[in-house]
């Protein structure tokens, strides 16, 4: 990966400081994260795979900023013409943000996905609560029905609870991203 295409990654302009390298990495780091996929198999991995995209652009990003501050100075050895810092141009600033719109789009995928399964553990979550009151209520006569009844309401629960607070906070990021998404193509449509 070169340094362009690691800004690109991130949606960096050119002379993006050490502060802007990192925010841009955490936030790709908050979509992109494996951890955030391991109910999903296919999902981890395809995170795994462009975590480590970003991994190695920030890299490349802060080692060669670290450079550039000890030599001459921003844009060290990437000048072009007239002794004048390197220009980001209108179409690396459109391929940057076409860049950016397709990662946007990719997490938007992966993020997607994980919320249908959120959203099917919920359903889940729905049966096991009715199911459990049925058994409890029902269990008054059939004993069986009560044991069986309890731990399925309890754990029915337990997973409307935890689904409901994960479905917000993916529903939050989706939203995020959506906002990103029109700024980045409000952004091209000046260009």
């Amino acid at each position: 990966m070169t340094y362009d295409e690691a800004l690109r990654l991130f949606g960096l302009d050119e002379d993006a400081t050490e502060a802007d390298i990192k925010l841009a990495y955490k936030e790709m780091a908050q979509i992109l994260h494996p951890d955030k996929y391991a109910d999903n198999k296919r999902l981890s991995e395809r995170a795994n795979e462009q975590f480590k995209l970003v991994n190695e652009a920030r890299d490349i990003l802060l080692g060669k900023k670290g450079a550039a501050r000890g030599g001459a100075g921003k844009g060290a050895g990437r000048s072009r013409g007239g002794g004048q810092g390197y220009s980001y141009g209108e179409s690396d600033r459109a391929s940057s943000l076409k860049a950016r719109l397709a990662g946007i789009a990719a997490a938007r995928t992966q993020l997607t996905a994980q919320l249908d399964t959120e959203r099917d553990r919920r359903r889940v979550g729905i049966y096991l609560t009715v199911g459990g009151i049925i058994g409890v209520i029902v269990g008054f006569k059939i004993r069986m029905l009560e044991a069986v009844g309890a731990p399925a309401l309890i754990w029915g629960v337990i997973q409307l609870f935890s689904t409901q607070a994960n479905i917000k906070m993916l529903q939050e990021h989706l939203d995020t991203l959506e906002k990103q998404r029109k700024k980045c193509e409000k952004a091209l449509g000046k260009l």
